[in-house]
């Protein structure tokens, strides 16, 4: 069962031991169903992907790091973006959706993605040249996010950035469940452990997500 389950997920239930109600809840549902749910239109439109980009002002020749990218319905756009000469580095622990950015990335010809099958505590990054490393809504199903922060910062070029979105501690979907949430004030200070400041941030997205661009 762990195996069919996304990043985030593996990480709440193999990793947080989370509630028996909640690890039930998700562990019960395979990786097809998940692709299913977040590949839906609706949802895609709600992430305000072109806002995201814009703000990170990605450029041709870029690396990005997409970091837990379940299907890569990040990854794709942010590819096409930095193309030509830019890649795409999609990271998952899951190789169920290791084998769905692939396919959609052969579909959608975006030759420059790079499908890897990281690890809980590092992501596993083939090379140590990223100009953008990205969280989407996904650091607060990390066990130890100190940890993965400073592990992710070492691939970072000296001038790179660390870009986070998540869901608001109380407002957001997870606000009675403080196991998985993370604030602003909890990640400047992880993130200060792992030798970045904030240096941006914007607030074009929904009302319950935070997002904060960091450097050195």
């Amino acid at each position: 069962m762990i195996r069919k389950t996304s990043f985030a997920i593996l990480f709440m239930v193999g990793v947080l031991g989370l509630a028996t109600r909640v690890g039930a809840q998700l562990a019960s549902r395979p990786a097809p169903d998940w692709i299913l749910r977040l590949e839906r239109p609706e949802r895609i439109a709600g992430l305000k992907i072109d806002y995201i980009i814009q703000k990170l002002d990605l450029k041709p020749g870029q690396v990005v790091a997409d970091l837990g990218a379940g299907p890569g319905v990040i990854s794709l756009p942010i590819a096409k973006v930095v193309a030509p000469g830019g890649k795409v580095y999609a990271v998952d622990i899951d190789q169920a959706f290791i084998d769905h950015i692939n396919m959609r990335a052969k579909e959608q010809h975006v030759p420059n993605v790079t499908a890897v099958l990281g690890k809980f505590t590092d992501p596993g990054l083939p090379a140590r040249d990223v100009d953008v490393a990205l969280f989407h809504d996904v650091l607060h199903h990390i066990k130890d996010r100190a940890e993965y922060l400073k592990n992710t910062a070492k691939y970072v070029k000296p001038n790179g950035r660390i870009a986070i979105v998540e869901l608001d501690p109380k407002s957001g979907s997870h606000r009675d469940e403080p196991g998985l949430t993370v604030s602003k004030e909890q990640a400047k200070a992880w993130m200060a452990d792992a030798g970045f400041k904030p240096v941006q941030e914007f607030d074009g997205l929904t009302e319950n997500k935070w997002f904060v661009v960091y450097a050195r």
